[in-house]
Formats: structure tokens, sequence, C-alpha cells
């Protein structure tokens, strides 16, 4: 089901590029057809979460990576997650798990997943992936590799990081039948490398007024997108982002724009209202916590150490400070005017700070909003109290932009 799904979706996709190169379609087609290798019997599987996961190793490797959350959301998409998840619960699997998760583990009981190699994921973002994939792990009889990232920047959390990514080429390797080549791993930074620039350019071009850019392909282009950072591939999308981008500015936009906020975190993948409501009243979204730029550019020669650096300077790990220190800056330099924290009920990596994120924006006088909705279950969706309530917050905006 889900295979004939990704077959569609590609050829979809292809037919598309023929008429017209876009950016969303080529980012697209190239997510839709990597995920159908996976199923390819000659394929070497790496389940990861993609999100966070130094992907720049996985692109040293003859590997194909497949996210079982990301196949979570586009079942959702497609009207297939609600299905899924209830083959789950009535396994036996709570509600209280993340939707993407319950999908996902529908998906396996269906066998709509392919079969994976090595399951990988990490300590920080999402703090029930850990266990979805021991679940996965011990269903399909594979390992699981468990990247533990420490809360401080140290020398010693530094080279613990880093030891557990050589362990993490090494175990790839096996699965892969190939022994590390350096070379090739040298050429994966220099790329990741290239696409920093290039997001570094993508985040200018943002500040522009109003938002260049549909704010559900920035926020999902902000995840979805690291599953090819360190592969040409990301380099491509990000430079016809760019080429998009400025013609669009060129010709002129002539959407109006009265508000601009800060998107932290996730977004629904099923059909919502949200970014409807969002644009009918004039509601911009130039930036999200996501897609920002956090680590700095890798050394080459210290590709480990690099990558260890990349993960321990994520602003979810260690203190809140992380998310909440430059904020000052963001709201000047994007013209922000408001802040929405969409709060999945599963993501308490992300929501149990709301607070602190609040009171962040109170000392700046930017009106905050909890938007607490699910990330792909929309049995509890109710269309008209999310309108009520994000009406709401605009008004607050709209009061203060006129005082």
């Amino acid at each position: 089901m889900f295979k004939a799904m990704l077959e569609n979706m590609t050829q979809l996709m292809e037919t598309g590029l023929k008429e017209n190169k876009r950016f969303q379609t080529m980012w697209y087609k190239e997510w839709f057809s990597l995920f159908l290798k996976a199923y390819e019997p000659d394929s070497r599987v790496i389940y990861t979460s993609i999100y966070a996961f130094p992907m720049e190793i996985l692109a040293a490797f003859d590997v194909i990576p497949f996210d079982f959350e990301l196949a979570g959301a586009l079942m959702s998409t497609m009207n297939q997650g609600v299905p899924l998840m209830i083959e789950a619960e009535e396994r036996g699997y709570s509600q209280d798990m993340c939707a993407f998760h319950r999908a996902s583990l529908g998906g396996y009981f269906k066998n709509y997943l392919p079969r994976p190699d090595l399951l990988t994921t990490t300590s920080y973002y999402c703090d029930g992936k850990g266990k979805t994939n021991d679940i996965l792990s011990f269903l399909w009889k594979k390992e699981s590799f468990f990247l533990d990232v420490p809360q401080e920047i140290t020398k010693d959390s530094v080279l613990y990081v880093e030891k557990q990514l050589r362990e993490a080429a090494r175990k790839v390797g096996e699965v892969a039948g190939q022994r590390l080549d350096m070379d090739r791993l040298k050429e994966a930074i220099r790329s990741s490398n290239r696409s920093r620039k290039l997001q570094l350019v993508i985040l200018d071009l943002l500040k522009t007024r109003p938002v260049p850019m549909n704010p559900r392909d920035m926020i999902g282009y902000s995840l979805h997108g690291n599953l090819f950072c360190g592969s040409p591939v990301k380099e491509m999308l990000d430079k016809q982002l760019i080429d998009e981008i400025r013609d669009k500015m060129a010709k002129g936009i002539n959407r109006p724009e009265k508000h601009r906020i800060f998107w932290f975190a996730w977004l629904p993948t099923y059909q919502a209202n949200v970014f409807e409501i969002l644009k009918s009243r004039q509601v911009g979204i130039p930036l999200c916590e996501t897609f920002r730029v956090f680590w700095d550019e890798i050394d080459e020669d210290k590709p480990f150490e690099g990558l260890a650096l990349k993960c321990l300077r994520n602003p979810f790990i260690g203190s809140v400070g992380r998310r909440t220190d430059s904020m000052k800056n963001v709201v000047q330099g994007y013209g922000i005017d408001g802040a929405l924290l969409f709060a999945t009920p599963a993501c308490r990596h992300s929501n149990s700070t709301h607070m602190l994120l609040k009171d962040t924006f109170a000392e700046l006088d930017i009106p905050f909003l909890m938007l607490d909705m699910d990330i792909s279950d929309p049995r509890g969706y109710q269309p008209e109290q999310l309108k009520t309530r994000l009406e709401g917050f605009i008004e607050v905006m709209d009061g203060k932009s006129n005082q």
C-alpha cells in the first residue's frame, strides 16, 4: 500500500517536472523516489531520524535512509494515518504515543514498511523515537543504535559523541558491506558545508516583506530537507529555492502582509485550517525554529569531531536558553509581531518549556500562542475552536500595531 503510494507520487512529480521545474516538485520527487528505493531487494536500509542524526555519515555509504516518522506523515496526508493508528491501538499501543509512531507501528503490522538492516536515532528532538525504534528493532529482529548526546559542551562530551559516531559509521559499514571511505565522508562534509552557506542565503532572503516562500514548505523543508544533508541533492534543492525566491522578489509579490510570526517546532500533516486562517488575516511566517543554522562549518579533516559539535549545539539540547537567547535578534531581524508554538501532545521535548518561551516573548512585548493540535491524528481536531484561538491571537497583534 505505502510502496504503491510512493510509486504513484513519484510518477506524479516526474510528470510535473516535465511541465515546470519547481522547488516543491523537485523536493517531493527526490524524497519519494529515495524512500521507494528502500523497497528494492538489494538495498541496504537504515531507519534513522533524518531531522537529528548526522546524515553526512549515511551519505558516505551505499545505503538508503528511511524515516518511519516521515512515512507516518505521508500516510496521514493521504488519509491513511488514522486506520494505521487504530491498527496499532487495537494491538495495545496507547494513544499517548506520538501519532507518527502509532501510524508507523500500524504500517509495520500491515506490512507497509520496508525491512530495515539497522535502526538509528538520537536522544534529542523526540524522546519517544528511541522507544519506538526499540519496538521496531524487536519486531524486525534488527539492531538498534542510539546516539546519546549530553547536555553540556565540553572536551569530554565532544569525545563521547565523536566515539559514538565512529561506532555508528562502523555499524553502517557492516550493513553496507563497505569500509568507511574517508574521501567520501570528506566530500559529504564539503557538500554539507556548501548547503549550510546556501541556507544562510535563504534565511537572509526570508527577511523580505512580504515573505517570499510558502510557510508550509519552509517549515516542512526545515525538517525533511535534512534527508539529503551531505549529498548534492540538498545543494541542488537549495539553489533552486534561492532562484525561485529571487524570481518572486524580482517580479514583486502582491500578497498583503500585516503581521509576521515566528513559528516554533512542527506542523500538522492532515488537512487543517491553520495556514489558511493566517493567510486570510494577512499573517506571514518568515522563519521557523528548525530552519535556523545553529552549527559552525565542519572541518573536513576532523569530520567526526565536527559532526559531534553539530549534534551538541542543537537547540533542543541543554538549557532552554539555546532556544530563547537569540530571540531579540530574530524579532528585530525578521520584524516579528508574534510567536506561535505548535504543541502536539506527545512532543514533551518541545512543549515542556512553553512557559519559558512565552516569558521570553513577554519581555520583548510580543504576543505568544501555544496551539494545542496533534501533529498527525485529526480525530481531536476542532476547526472552529482553532479558528477562535488564532483570531484572538491575531486581534492581540492588531491591537498592539494600533497603539
